[in-house]
């Protein structure tokens, strides 16, 4: 039963009314306690955690229905996006300042332009020493990346190799003629000055760029839901929409961390069907899988690939990379480099820091001068920035301002007018106290997908943009993203006339450009995501840790984790069950038969925590999707070198 506000005062007045006016005060007044202590209980529980009487103005998205996507084929609820309720599980005082832990001198000593090195005669003078003084030295030293020779053996070859150069010494300015460069200046053989600073020079295939003609950046903030991204960073969320974006409100996850979400992205293709096609073992390159970035660069577009915290680089983290660099400018030797020389500031699987300013800032830097360069040139290129958001929800804030900047520097140089600006994420924050809830799960499974277009291509293509704005509102996936990120390589296929009679044709397919209409009906089935990763809701129901179904499905998940331990079981110890930490089920609307039984358990040892969704169908509980791990596994599967079974791993010898 569900009461409305008005129903439920009305009730609690009658029942007042009664127990006055009747003669068995005792139980009356005992029949009006239990419906106070119900009414608070049941509040307490729904609306995903949010107060009965929580403004409305704190939710970002909301309409008269409660959903945020209401189509035949997923419901989305509506979400909060501050309030006591959310406000609770993030942490204000966190604190990170990169200045304060890096004594550098003159950290703004050494600029430079798209070709030459500049001395900043400013921050010079406050040194006090004279021209000439010999005791004040700049240098710089180039960075490639290791050499690779046609004969060299791709089991020697590192991805993470770096080659540095013989020393360049300068005085004021200097051109500089390679592509990445390390600065240091010493006073009395002290550093006062050190960083990184990139030349990049389009090559003679590279096509000119004429009026109609846009240049393609995808900027990637790791782990950053939407609504996150509008609560960490609210200045350039206002920024953004002043300027206009076209926000994707259902663009859900098809997998639990960075790796299988960014490839379908960039390649069109799940990791089952990555292992198939081109990537049969972990250890292989990644050189035989073909990439957006591949279509772009036969079509004469220049490339570009760069990701700090390159440690857990998306396709290096327990993998190989690429043998041969993927683009034509590929900028990890550089990033690589700097994480080593001069990152700092642990905030836990990252460092946030690279000498004075945010390792996202150069990552931002780097975006704007290649942008600046290839100006009269048409460009794609790749920005993932993991540093500052990987690991807790509240730190994107600290990058707020550089974001800002950097799209008010990006817009008032004009570029934004010749670009097509991406700003996306992979997925939400993936554990914590806040992922524990009801709202922070549907978060992580929501990741942001912004774009920021052109006027003059709003104008060009109305039936496109048309398509795109309807999008807005319906489940959209990372396999969406990929068949939209072709359409810019031959735009001719956006014009009214194509975009008709591609609708005409247009089928529910796992993967459909944004720029085509997506099906009403679209689901998680058809769209390619595990149930576990969908966000679209049935009726959901909690349940108590002790309720039979609930112990048969926690049993049905340990003996899947074992299993796949069983593999490992020199290196991994056999996990028991420790606790049912929570659990929920959701009945589909049109199968009652089956009931998806959304599960939390802590294992021992390890007190690893899991969260799974096993479909209860025949008597029969299956795994849906894969596990998630909500806590971190720190050094407990340091002896395992896959990046998915490290999830479930506790090393039994962990020295």
């Amino acid at each position: 039963m569900t009461l409305s506000r008005k129903g439920l005062l009305r009730t609690m007045l009658d029942t007042t009314k009664h127990i006055f006016l009747k003669p068995n005060i005792f139980m009356l007044w005992m029949v009006f306690f239990t419906l106070l202590y119900w009414t608070y209980s049941y509040y307490s529980l729904t609306a995903f955690e949010v107060p009965l009487f929580e403004p409305r103005s704190l939710i970002l998205d909301h309409d008269k229905s409660g959903y945020l996507i209401k189509t035949s084929g997923c419901q989305i609820p509506e979400m909060y996006l501050n309030g006591p309720k959310i406000d609770k599980y993030l942490n204000p005082s966190v604190e990170l300042n990169c200045k304060t832990k890096w004594n550098l001198t003159l950290p703004y000593l050494i600029t430079s332009n798209l070709t030459s090195l500049i001395l900043n005669m400013t921050a010079w003078a406050t040194l006090n020493i004279s021209e000439g003084d010999t005791s004040f030295v700049c240098y710089y030293i180039p960075v490639e990346r290791s050499v690779i020779d046609n004969d060299q053996d791709p089991n020697t070859f590192n991805d993470n190799g770096v080659k540095l150069g013989e020393k360049v010494y300068f005085v004021h300015n200097t051109t500089v003629s390679n592509e990445m460069v390390e600065v240091v200046c010493t006073l009395n053989s002290s550093v006062v000055y050190k960083y990184f600073h990139i030349f990049i020079r389009p090559t003679s295939s590279v096509r000119n760029r004429k009026d109609k003609d846009v240049s393609v950046l995808l900027l990637g903030l790791d782990s950053v839901s939407r609504m996150n991204f509008h609560r960490q960073m609210p200045k350039t969320s206002a920024f953004l929409s002043e300027i206009g974006t076209v926000e994707m409100k259902g663009y859900n996850k098809v997998e639990d961390n960075t790796f299988p979400n960014v490839v379908p992205a960039l390649t069109g293709m799940s990791i089952e069907e990555l292992k198939i096609n081109c990537w049969p073992e972990n250890d292989n390159f990644f050189d035989k899988c073909h990439f957006v970035w591949d279509d772009y660069k036969n079509a004469n577009f220049s490339t570009i690939f760069a990701e700090d915290s390159t440690i857990i680089g998306t396709f290096n983290y327990f993998k190989s990379g690429f043998f041969k660099q993927p683009t034509d400018h590929y900028l990890r030797p550089i990033l690589n480099h700097a994480e080593n020389s001069i990152g700092h500031t642990l905030i836990l699987n990252t460092l946030g820091c690279y000498g004075t300013r945010l390792a996202m800032s150069m990552i931002l830097d780097y975006a704007y001068k290649i942008a600046l360069s290839m100006t009269n040139h048409l460009y794609m290129s790749v920005f993932w920035t993991t540093s500052l958001t990987h690991d807790y929800v509240e730190y994107p804030k600290f990058g707020d301002d550089d974001l800002r900047d950097f799209f008010d520097a990006f817009n008032k140089s004009g570029e934004l007018n010749k670009t097509i600006v991406i700003l996306m994420s992979d997925h939400g924050i993936r554990w914590g106290r806040f992922r524990d809830t009801f709202q922070g799960s549907l978060e992580d499974k929501l990741p942001m997908l912004n774009f920021i277009i052109p006027q003059w291509f709003q104008n060009m293509y109305p039936s496109a943009m048309e398509n795109l704005n309807k999008n807005i509102i319906r489940l959209t996936t990372p396999y969406d993203l990929h068949e939209t990120l072709l359409e810019f390589v031959d735009m001719k296929q956006l014009d009214d006339n194509s975009i008709a009679k591609r609708t005409k044709m247009n089928e529910n397919k796992r993967g459909t450009s944004l720029f085509l209409e997506i099906p009403e009906n679209k689901n998680c089935k058809t769209a390619g995501i595990p149930k576990n990763y969908c966000a679209c809701q049935n009726e959901r129901q909690d349940l108590t840790v002790d309720n039979a179904s609930v112990v048969k499905a926690a049993n049905a998940l340990m003996q899947y984790v074992n299993f796949e331990l069983s593999a490992y079981n020199t290196l991994c110890a056999n996990l028991t069950l420790h606790e049912i930490y929570k659990a929920s089920v959701e009945i589909d609307n049109y199968y009652t038969s089956v009931k998806d039984y959304i599960i939390q358990i802590i294992t021992v040892p390890g007190s690893a925590k899991f969260e799974a969704t096993l479909r209860h169908h025949n008597d029969n509980f299956e795994m849906m999707g894969s596990v998630s791990r909500l806590n971190l596994y720190g050094n407990q599967s340091v002896c395992m070198d896959d990046a998915k079974m490290k999830l479930l791993c506790y090393c039994i010898d962990k020295n």
